[in-house]
């Protein structure tokens, strides 16, 4: 298959077509782009790109010596309760404030600052990128 057999093919499909090559469901946050360029480059080269396969190889590795997964490296987002964020878009100010069990944006409760991005710009927004905080 090529890139334009390729986006003919639903989300779905593609995810389909991801677990039978390589016998795992398809990594968690994996667009449909981004799953139409490792599958269309595993079609033409039969194989992962080199750099994608090498993060792959060395999690297995690390795993196979170790049985665990390095958490330290996982940064957390951890926000005190009271914390303020300001984001001016589109010429309108913006203000989160962190509450227990997420974030008041217009009264209202969200859980995620994406889910607050994505109600004041209609389209989805990682929330700690679209409030400088990443």
């Amino acid at each position: 298959m090529n890139d334009n057999e390729l986006k003919l093919l639903s989300n779905k499909e593609l995810k389909n077509k991801w677990q039978e090559i390589f016998k795992t469901p398809v990594p968690k946050g994996y667009t449909k782009l981004y799953l139409i360029k490792e599958l269309a480059w595993y079609f033409k080269f039969n194989k992962l790109p080199s750099k994608l396969q090498n993060q792959i190889d060395s999690l297995v590795e690390n795993y196979s010596n170790t049985k665990s997964v390095n958490t330290k490296k996982i940064k957390k987002f951890e926000v005190t309760i009271g914390t303020k964020f300001i984001r001016e878009f589109k010429g309108e100010k913006y203000e989160v404030i962190a509450v227990d069990g997420g974030f008041s944006f217009n009264g209202k409760l969200y859980k995620t600052l994406s889910a607050v991005a994505n109600v004041i710009t209609g389209t989805h927004w990682n929330g700690k990128k679209f409030f400088g905080v990443a």
